[in-house]
């Protein structure tokens, strides 16, 4: 049990590189379709940077920095044990991974941070679904899934 388990560690932490590196290119993607493309789609820029700098207290580039460690940590950690049982192929993965993330934040986290639910309107959530569904396409295919599944192993 203890060999698995290391083994298993072992082959999650060799997967974290290349998690990290879709988790960064995929929250680059979608920071530039919230800045770029949510303007011709709702009317304004979509700046989680300037939320978060905002709920902190900490300004904009603070807010800007968590931004990136999360999309390239935190989705990189939780793709990496979540993504092996998801369905379909690795993009697909991804897709669904980030489609979860978008309705947890959607539901808990904005109206946390004092956006609203859902982003503050129908418009802005589907602009947000979008940014979404593309970082967790980049995510999944880029990073390389564990061989075997990290929970079965606890």
């Amino acid at each position: 049990m203890a060999a698995k388990l290391a083994a298993d560690v072992t082959n999650f932490v060799g997967s974290l590189p290349r998690a990290i590196a879709g988790g960064f290119a995929g929250t680059v993607v979608f920071t530039l379709m919230m800045k770029f493309l949510a303007p011709t789609m709702i009317g304004h820029p979509m700046d989680i940077a300037a939320v978060l700098g905002t709920f902190t207290g900490l300004g904009t580039p603070a807010g800007m920095v968590m931004h990136f460690l999360l999309g390239s940590l935190g989705f990189a950690i939780g793709f990496l044990i979540v993504g092996p049982y998801l369905p379909g192929p690795v993009w697909l993965r991804g897709v669904i991974f980030m489609a979860g993330v978008w309705l947890f934040v959607g539901l808990v986290v904005m109206p946390i941070l004092g956006v609203g639910l859902f982003f503050g309107g129908a418009r802005e959530a589907m602009a947000s679904l979008l940014g979404h569904i593309v970082l967790g396409a980049v995510l999944g295919m880029i990073a390389r899934l564990p061989s075997h599944r990290i929970l079965e192993a606890l």
